[in-house]
């Protein structure tokens, strides 16, 4: 059996209320905003609201050509379309018209993306106790954490508290998930002034209990982060 090549709409399975980024393709400098389906006719056209940015609808003219791209879960599709109508009554939307060509690039767990996301590390003796840390990386799986506290070795396991900005949504989303010490490395930090050193240790670790609503987060941020890093 050949492998399917072409991708069809409905392979992205849309349903009405999905978040999708829209960009102008003529923009000199092309801005990510985030848009939501209403609503289509097969092979005719798309009904999508008009992006939001400060509280004001962004400016779309008709006859524009725009990218669109739309997280299913474990792929990413884009695709290309033109802006045939806006439309102001009885209700805010654009008018695009219909998806021709979509490509699919599947997400897989293992790719990361740079971070600096803030982590507590809670002792599950005392959660009195708590180190601080940075996780410079992450993916699906795990993390990249670098910390001037020692938390363990390999094997160990460790409870891990860190917060996700979801752009779709512009906030901050709270996940708590024990992971696992895959491996450990130490450096020498230098101090901003220059005349102190200390120990900079970097954990690779590996999520064990993410639960599903958290791991669709965090598979959102990784789509997300790759998409703003693209353009």
């Amino acid at each position: 059996m050949n492998k399917k090549t072409k991708i069809d709409f409905e392979d992205m399975n849309l349903q009405v209320g999905v978040r999708l980024q829209i960009m102008l393709k003529q923009a000199t400098a092309p801005t990510v905003q985030y848009t939501s389906l209403i609503g289509f006719v097969a092979n005719d056209y798309l009904l999508l609201q008009i992006p939001q940015q400060d509280g004001q609808p962004v400016q779309i003219q008709e006859g524009a050509d725009v990218a669109l791209r739309v997280f299913s879960g474990v792929s990413v599709f884009t695709f290309e379309a033109r802006v045939e109508a806006v439309l102001a009554s009885p209700r805010a939307f654009l008018l695009l018209s219909f998806p021709a060509n979509i490509q699919k690039v599947g997400l897989r767990k293992a790719v990361r993306v740079k971070a600096n996301i803030p982590v507590r590390i809670v002792n599950p003796v005392d959660r009195e106790v708590i180190k601080e840390a940075t996780l410079s990386d992450i993916s699906l799986s795990g993390a990249l954490v670098s910390t001037s506290n020692p938390l363990g070795v390999a094997g160990d396991t460790i409870q891990i508290e860190f917060s996700i900005l979801v752009q779709s949504q512009n906030a901050q989303v709270a996940i708590s998930t024990s992971a696992s010490i895959r491996s450990v490395q130490q450096a020498v930090g230098t101090a901003p002034d220059g005349g102190s050193f200390y120990t900079v240790y970097t954990y690779g670790i590996n999520f064990l209990d993410i639960d599903a609503a958290h791991q669709a987060i965090l598979q959102n941020y990784v789509y997300e982060t790759l998409l703003i890093h693209r353009n």
